[in-house]
């Protein structure tokens, strides 16, 4: 199992726009192949909606390597899926967030294998009588060719400078959690 995240920031007055544009990236991604995409936005402690920090994580969830690949080849020759990371792109004004490290990409493999129960409900997961081996391949290595917008939902950083693990600190200053 392989999940990729990636995070960004989305301006108050831009989020329904930005609804509407999660909600086409489920139908794409899933069309091509990626049955699971989930996206959420960060709050603020104890799960507090007050505390918007405008921070939001896509997660997209592949069955292995071959598999993220085979979906993202597909987004490469897909003309819509194409105009909908155009779209994606404009929306969060992603050339800057990209030079202020405000984008960042997470690659994660499985870390614990799954049951034969949660193989069964989940229909992407390998089964659990296959080779885990597989599952557990490093995710894709990203490179820096600075410049054009990315062509791949799954791939946004790939050909993009990204610093990993630097995600700017939440505004004003932290509460203690009770």
């Amino acid at each position: 199992m392989l999940l990729q995240t990636n995070s960004y920031l989305v301006p108050r007055e831009k989020r329904v726009e930005h609804s509407r544009l999660l909600a086409r990236f489920r139908q794409t991604l899933a069309r091509l192949g990626c049955t699971h995409f989930e996206a959420y936005e960060q709050v603020g402690s104890n799960w507090s909606p007050t505390e918007s920090t405008g921070r939001f994580v896509q997660i997209m969830r592949f069955r292995d390597r071959k598999h993220q690949l085979s979906v993202q080849a597909a987004e490469r020759n897909d003309p819509s899926a194409q105009q909908l990371i155009r779209e994606f792109c404009d929306l969060i004004n992603f050339s800057y967030q990209q030079q202020q490290g405000l984008f960042a990409v997470g690659f994660y493999s499985g870390a614990i294998p799954m049951t034969a129960k949660a193989t069964e409900v989940s229909d992407s997961a390998p089964a659990a009588s296959e080779d885990l081996s597989a599952a557990l391949e490093p995710g894709p290595t990203m490179t820096n060719p600075m410049g054009s917008p990315p062509q791949n939902l799954t791939s946004l950083t790939q050909r993009q400078a990204v610093t990993p693990g630097r995600i700017p600190p939440r505004p004003g200053p932290m509460k203690p959690s009770v």
